[in-house]
C-alpha cells in the first residue's frame, strides 16, 4: 500500500511539473519555433503558425507537434507577446524526466493553463511511473491543481490506481519547486498492488502528514481473504492501517473480515490477484 502512495505521488506531481513549465517559463524565457515546411506570420488574427514537424522549444521544455499556432499580443515596444500555444497532432512534449504524448496541447499564458487532450494521452517518467487518460489531462496553475479525466489510470509497476478522476493539489518548496500537497482519485477507485486489491469510492493522501483516507464502500482483498467497511485510514510513517465503519446501513454499522485457512498447496503470491472472491454480501 505504501508502496503504491509513493509511486502515485511522485507520478502526479510529475504530470503536472510536464504540463506547467511551459507556462510557468514563458514569462521569462524566448520560445524558439521551426518547422519543416513553413512559418506563417498572419499579422490581422496576430499568430504564428507552423507546419509539419514542428519543434518549439522554451528552456528545457520541448513540444513536438504536426502544427503549431502561436498566438499573440502587440507589446508596446512594437514586438510581440506570445499568449497561447496551440499544438496539434502527434504532440510530444519533453520536459525532463517527465514526457507528456497527446493529439493536442493548449497553453494559455494569461490564464496559466495548459490543457493536453486525446484519446490516448500518456505521462511517463524515468523511474517508470506511468499515467493514462482517455480524455483530458489539465494543470490550472493559478489553483496549483492537476487533474486526469477519462478512465484515468497510474501505476509503476507491480502496482496501480484506477478511478473515475484523478486529481492533486501542488505547493512551492523553499527551492521554488512544485511538490504535490494532496493526492485524490473519486468514483470506482481500485488499487491492486502484488498481494492486494482495495476499492472504494473515493481516496486521499496527504503529501505532509503521510496519511491516506478512503471512503464509500471501502473492501480489501488479500488472496481469498477479504475485510469491509466504509473508511480506511493508513499511516505511512507507523505503518499502520485502520478500517472502519461509521454506521452504514448496508452493513449493518459493523467492520467485517473473514479469513480462509491456509491450504496445504500453498498458491505463487503472482496467483493472488488473479482471483478476487467477492464478499458474501455481493453474491446475488
Amino acid at each position: 500500500m505504501k508502496k503504491y502512495l509513493v509511486a502515485t505521488l511522485i507520478l502526479l506531481a510529475g504530470a503536472g511539473t510536464a504540463l506547467a513549465a511551459p507556462v510557468q517559463k514563458t514569462a521569462t524565457q524566448p520560445v524558439t519555433i521551426s518547422a519543416a515546411k513553413s512559418l506563417q506570420w498572419d499579422r490581422k488574427a496576430r499568430t504564428y503558425t507552423a507546419i509539419k514537424d514542428v519543434i518549439a522549444k522554451q528552456g528545457d521544455v520541448t513540444i513536438h507537434s504536426d502544427t503549431l499556432t502561436a498566438h499573440y499580443l502587440d507589446d508596446r515596444r512594437g514586438g510581440a507577446s506570445i499568449t497561447t500555444l496551440d499544438a496539434k497532432g502527434r504532440v510530444t512534449i519533453d520536459a525532463p524526466p517527465y514526457k507528456a504524448v497527446g493529439d493536442r496541447a493548449v497553453y494559455t499564458v494569461k490564464t496559466g493553463n495548459a490543457v493536453l487532450t486525446g484519446k490516448n494521452l500518456e505521462i511517463t517518467s524515468d523511474d517508470g511511473s506511468v499515467l493514462t487518460a482517455q480524455e483530458r489531462i489539465e494543470y490550472n496553475s493559478r489553483d496549483r491543481t492537476m487533474t486526469a479525466v477519462g478512465s484515468p489510470k497510474a501505476y509503476k509497476s507491480p502496482d496501480t490506481l484506477t478511478a473515475d478522476v484523478m486529481s492533486a493539489t501542488f505547493t512551492k518548496d523553499a527551492a521554488g519547486k512544485m511538490t504535490a500537497r494532496t493526492i485524490s482519485a473519486e468514483g470506482h477507485v481500485i488499487i491492486r498492488t502484488l498481494s492486494e486489491i482495495i476499492t472504494g469510492d473515493k481516496s486521499v493522501y496527504n503529501t505532509t502528514t503521510q496519511k491516506a483516507v478512503l471512503t464509500g464502500t471501502v473492501r480489501i482483498w488479500q488472496g481469498k481473504n477479504w475485510l469491509q467497511g466504509t473508511r480506511a485510514d493508513i499511516d505511512m510513517k507507523t505503518g499502520i492501517s485502520r478500517l472502519s465503519d461509521k454506521g452504514n446501513g448496508t452493513m449493518g454499522g459493523r467492520v467485517t473480515g473473514v479469513f480462509y485457512p491456509q491450504s496445504q498447496k500453498r498458491k505463487p503470491a503472482a496467483d493472488l490477484t488473479t482471483k478476487t472472491p467477492q464478499p458474501e454480501a455481493d453474491k446475488n
